[in-house]
C-alpha cells in the first residue's frame, strides 16, 4: 500500500493562541428541523411539548435574520399555542391528548447570516457602574449560576485582578475557563459549582461557569440557547489554517454586557466577541432551564429524538489573520478591541498539564482520550416529577472516509511495546473495506518518513452496533505488523515475549488513519482539546500538505507495556 506523508507548517514547538481575525462572513442556509416523540403502545393521555423558535436579532459583529418558519404536526394535535416569556423569547406550546402513535413536529425554516469582524472599540471600564435596571437581572444567582458562592467570588475576584476595562476582565476570565474545563457528554449536573469542582462539563456547563463568574464580579452574563450546524469552516494561520467543526444540534453559549455597545456574543469553547457561522440562535435566559425545550406526559414520559438537516445555499467566508496572542493555551477567535485604558491586560499563564506517574517495568498501561459515550442522550428526566429536557448534547464525529485524511498524535515518555491501538468509530458500510493505521514518528511538529504499520482490519469483522464502539487496529504475530521502518534498535526477539509487537521509542507519535475507498465510518472526537495539547489533531485534503489543524482531540486507546 502507497503512504502520503504530510507536513505540518507550524512552528517546531506545539502552542496554542488567541487567533485575531477580520472579515466577514455571509450565509443562507435552509434548515429542517424534526422532533419527534416515540409513543409506547399503551398509549398517553396526553403529551405537553414546549420547544423554542428560531430568532432574528442584531449584535455589534452578528446579525441573523430568519425567514419563512413553518411547523407541521402529525397527527394533528388538540391544541397549538405561542407564548412569549419575559425574556422575549417565542416559544410553540403543542398539546396531545389520548395519543396512541409516534409524534412529529416538522419545522422549517431559513436563516441569513452576516458576521462583520471589524474592529470594535470599546470605553467600558471596570468594574462596571451604574448598570441599567433592564440589565441588572443578568447579574442574578440562580441554583445552576451560583456567583454568590465564595469559591466563585474569590476566583472570579483573581481572574479580574488589574483589569481596569470590562474586555480585559471579561478575557481574563473565560481564558481561564476554557484552559480548566475539558468537554465531556452527558455530565451528571450542569450548574457551575460542578463544572468547577470538576473541571468537565458540556456546553452548559461551560457557559454556567462563565456566567457565574462573570456575574460574580459585576459582569451582566446571559445564556444563549439555540442549535449548531457540523458544516467545519476554516480560519487562517500564518503557516496553515485552523479548522472550526462542532456538533450538530443543540447548543448554549452566553452573551456579556457593554454598557457602550450592548449585548456581545461568546462561546466559551470556542470565540470571544462573535459565534461562528453555524451557531443558530433561538432564545436566552439567566440560565438552560430558561431556554430549553421541554416536555410534560402522562403516564409516562416518552423518549425524544431530533434530526436537523441544513442546506447551505450560500457560504461565503472571507478572513485574514490580523493578529496573534500568546493565550490561552487553547485556541480561541476573536476580532480586534480596542480599549480605552493603556494599562495592558494580565495574562493568564498557560495550565501546567500533570504528567502521568509511569507504571512499573513490564506493567501493561493503557492511555490515551478514552472516555466517550457509545450513545449521546440529547434528552433527560427531572428528578422527582415527570418533567424531559433536552440535554444540549450532540453527536461528535468526524466522517473520517471522505477526501481527507485524519491524524492525532500522543506522546511517551519511556520505550513502549505497543499491543494495540484502538479507535472509537461507528461502521455505516463497506462490508468488503479495510481500516488500518500508521504510528510515525514526529520531528519538529510534523510527522517523519518513519514508523510502523498495523495490519488491516476488515470491516466485516466489526458486527454492526447502532453507537461508537472501540475498532482494534493489531500489531501483534496474530495480525503482523508491516514495518515502515525501526523506531528503537533491537527488542524485536525476546523469548516468549510478543516478538513480533513493535517497541517505539520515546517521543512524539501520529496517528494516521487509511482505509480502502469503499470503507465508511465515523471517528467520535470530543471538543477542545481534553487530552493533549491544541495541535496535536490534523486534517489534510490530499499529498503532505497537513496544514490543518483541528479544534477537537479524536478519542483513542493505546494499549502495551513499558520495557527497560
Amino acid at each position: 500500500m502507497l503512504i502520503p506523508f504530510f507536513l505540518f507548517f507550524l512552528s517546531t514547538q506545539s502552542f496554542a493562541a488567541t487567533v485575531i481575525i477580520e472579515g466577514d462572513m455571509n450565509e443562507f442556509v435552509e434548515i429542517e428541523q424534526n422532533q419527534s416523540f416515540t409513543i409506547p403502545s399503551s398509549g398517553l393521555k396526553k403529551l405537553v411539548f414546549r420547544f423554542a423558535n428560531p430568532t432574528s436579532f442584531a449584535s455589534p459583529t452578528v446579525k441573523q435574520e430568519v425567514k419563512d418558519y413553518s411547523l407541521a404536526y402529525n397527527p394533528k394535535p388538540s391544541s397549538v399555542e405561542a407564548e412569549t416569556d419575559s425574556f422575549g423569547n417565542k416559544f410553540t406550546k403543542v398539546t396531545w391528548l389520548n395519543i396512541n402513535r409516534n409524534a412529529e413536529i416538522n419545522g422549517k425554516f431559513a436563516v441569513a447570516m452576516n458576521i462583520s469582524l471589524k474592529e470594535l472599540v470599546s470605553a467600558a471600564l471596570f468594574p462596571l457602574k451604574e448598570i441599567d435596571q433592564k440589565e441588572k437581572r443578568f447579574l442574578s444567582v440562580t441554583p445552576l449560576v451560583q456567583a454568590d458562592n465564595p469559591r466563585i467570588k474569590e476566583l472570579a475576584n483573581n481572574l479580574s485582578k488589574g483589569a481596569k476595562t470590562e474586555e480585559s476582565a471579561v478575557i481574563q476570565i473565560l481564558n481561564w475557563v476554557v484552559d480548566n474545563v475539558k468537554y465531556t457528554t452527558n455530565p451528571p449536573q450542569y450548574d457551575a459549582i460542578y463544572t468547577l469542582d470538576t473541571g468537565t462539563g458540556n456546553c452548559q456547563n461551560f457557559s454556567h461557569l462563565s456566567i457565574a463568574l462573570l456575574r460574580a464580579v459585576g459582569i451582566p452574563a446571559r445564556i444563549v440557547g439555540g442549535i449548531t450546524l457540523s458544516k467545519s469552516w476554516k480560519v487562517p494561520l500564518k503557516n496553515g489554517t485552523l479548522v472550526q467543526s462542532i456538533g450538530q444540534g443543540g447548543h448554549a453559549w452566553l452573551e456579556v454586557y457593554y454598557q457602550d455597545i450592548g449585548w456581545v456574543p461568546y462561546d466559551a469553547q470556542q470565540s470571544h466577541l462573535f459565534v461562528s457561522p453555524r451557531h443558530i440562535k433561538q432564545t436566552i435566559g439567566l440560565d438552560a432551564k430558561d431556554i430549553n425545550d421541554s416536555w410534560l406526559a402522562s403516564p409516562t414520559l416518552p423518549p425524544f429524538r431530533e434530526d436537523i438537516q441544513a442546506n447551505f445555499v450560500r457560504d461565503d467566508i472571507k478572513l485574514s489573520l490580523k493578529d496573534i496572542k500568546t493565550n490561552p493555551s487553547n485556541y480561541i477567535l476573536t476580532n480586534a478591541i480596542i480599549a480605552h485604558v493603556a494599562k495592558p491586560v494580565i495574562e493568564v499563564p498557560p495550565v501546567e498539564k500533570p504528567k502521568p506517574k509511569p507504571p512499573k517495568v513490564m506493567e501493561r498501561i493503557e492511555f490515551g482520550n478514552m472516555a466517550f459515550p457509545s450513545f449521546v442522550d440529547i434528552f433527560t428526566k427531572s428528578k422527582g416529577e415527570e418533567l424531559g429536557y433536552k440535554t444540549l448534547d450532540k453527536e461528535t464525529a468526524e466522517y473520517v472516509t471522505s477526501e481527507y485524511t485524519y491524524a492525532q498524535a500522543f506522546s511517551i515518555e519511556r520505550p513502549l511495546r505497543i499491543d494495540e491501538i484502538n479507535l472509537a468509530m461507528h461502521k455505516f458500510g463497506g462490508r468488503a473495506g479495510s481500516l488500518w493505521i500508521d504510528v510515525v514518528k514526529d520531528e519538529k511538529g510534523k510527522p517523519s518518513m518513519e514508523g510502523i504499520r498495523s495490519y488491516p482490519l476488515n470491516l466485516d469483522t466489526i458486527k454492526y452496533f447502532p453507537g461508537y464502539q472501540w475498532f482494534p487496529f493489531k500489531f501483534s504475530k496474530e495480525s503482523p505488523v508491516s514495518p515502515m521502518g525501526p523506531l528503537i534498535e533491537g527488542d524485536r526477539g525476546r523469548q516468549g515475549q510478543a516478538s513480533d509487537n513493535p517497541v517505539v521509542a520515546p517521543g512524539r507519535y501520529w496517528i494516521i488513519l487509511r482505509r480502502s475507498k469503499d470503507a465508511i465510518v465515523n471517528w467520535f472526537y470530543i471538543p477542545g482539546n481534553p487530552y493533549g495539547d491544541a495541535d496535536d489533531t490534523l486534517s489534510t485534503a490530499q499529498g503532505i500538505d497537513w496544514s490543518n489543524i483541528l479544534n477537537y482531540d479524536f478519542n483513542f486507546k493505546v494499549t502495551g507495556m513499558y520495557v527497560e
